[in-house]
């Protein structure tokens, strides 16, 4: 476990006054099916979970967005004013050989006013933080999530292709097998996934599901892997859809390779994003302008304190969280290295958690970003 000593708790706690956020304690076990929801699948496998008297699979804390997010819903509106910081352990399956068990540091900032420049003081001051901590400048990775999803949509992307390189956004290795598929006309089962989509043709989402409720039933079983029935009759449906519209256009293939392999300097970006539009007669709209604004915020705040030693658009950086809506970043000591804090924007989040607890109202959306330190890798 990481030792904060009482120099970092000093450091954190003069960050955390002047960005004049409010220091809360959070539970540290949660429903599991809370962070699988709005993480994704890939955390299933590192959480630390077990099932609880209710039934439930009940989880030890991997993160502190969701928890601190829950915080704001049950202890106000949704759509208020707000700054949280937080200090403590989180508990996450490493594949590194590290402790399972780590401290994170972190803010999470909402404001239904904020715009580019709630991205851009999220981005400074967890680089400012970091730096002071390290006593080193660091190097800042960022990227946008909506940016790459108005891509998809100048693209005309097959609804259920779009869904499934969103999710993937932030693993190019895992882009790169898609859209492979994408070329050559599907997934190696493609027979198979014919078959199957022939037989779903045009079948409610419902009636498939009670199928695969009664196929589950007949083998004694209530779920697979986890997976609810509706999980996987989900799974079915998509499988189907993702045959019925495998074999995509080359050439529309072949751009948005190009545009995951642009990387370029804050001072850059606007005539790169300009150069890709002109280049494929593509308009990337509110997206573009939402990340212009949010660069012009960062160059303004880092001519007044100089944390990082780089700031470098990568179009095929995201960090691997389903509630990220946007802009994301990570900071890393060198090229290569592991990344010592990353964060980012989610506005859908509330939305989504005030959807899960059944109140009242649950808000479309709610502007905030927040970020964490790993409090383990800054100390080296």
């Amino acid at each position: 476990m990481t030792y904060v000593s009482d120099d970092m708790r000093s450091k954190l706690a003069a960050l955390f006054d002047k960005a004049k956020a409010t220091a809360i304690e959070l539970p540290i076990l949660h429903h599991a099916d809370l962070f699988v929801d709005l993480i994704g699948e890939n955390i299933r496998r590192r959480l630390y979970a077990a099932p609880g008297a209710n039934g439930q699979t009940m989880a030890l804390r991997p993160e502190f967005t969701i928890p601190a997010c829950l915080h704001h819903l049950q202890t106000g509106q949704a759509e208020r004013k707000a700054a949280y910081a937080y200090l403590g352990p989180v508990f996450r399956q490493r594949s590194d050989d590290q402790p399972g068990e780590f401290h994170q540091a972190g803010l999470e900032l909402i404001d239904p006013q904020g715009g580019a420049d709630l991205n851009a003081r999220s981005l400074v001051l967890c680089a400012s933080a970091v730096k002071d901590l390290s006593n080193c400048q660091v190097l800042a990775s960022i990227g946008d999530r909506a940016l790459f999803s108005a891509l998809l949509e100048a693209l005309n992307a097959p609804k259920v292709w779009q869904r499934r390189l969103e999710g993937a956004f932030g693993d190019r290795a895992v882009l790169n097998r898609m859209l492979e598929r994408l070329a050559t006309g599907g997934s190696h089962d493609h027979g198979a996934s014919v078959g199957l989509a022939r037989i779903l043709e045009d079948k409610a989402a419902e009636d498939v599901s009670a199928a695969v409720e009664e196929m589950l039933e007949i083998a004694g079983l209530s779920a697979v892997g986890g997976r609810s029935v509706s999980d996987i009759a989900e799974r079915y449906l998509e499988k189907a859809e993702l045959a019925a519209n495998a074999g995509w256009d080359q050439s529309k293939l072949e751009i948005l390779q190009q545009y995951l392999d642009l990387q370029c300097t804050l001072e850059d970006l606007p005539a790169c994003l300009e150069a890709f539009e002109t280049e494929h007669n593509l308009t990337l709209g509110k997206a573009k302008q939402a990340l212009l604004d949010t660069m012009a915020q960062i160059q303004h705040l880092l001519a007044e304190q100089q944390p990082t030693k780089a700031v470098t658009f990568k179009a095929d950086f995201g960090r691997r969280l389903d509630y990220y809506s946007g802009f994301n970043f990570e900071l890393r000591f060198q090229e290569g290295g592991k990344a010592v804090a990353g964060g980012g924007r989610y506005d859908r989040l509330l939305g989504l958690l005030a959807e899960k607890q059944h109140l009242d109202t649950s808000p479309h959306s709610v502007p905030a970003v927040g970020f964490s330190i790993w409090l383990d890798r800054v100390q080296g």
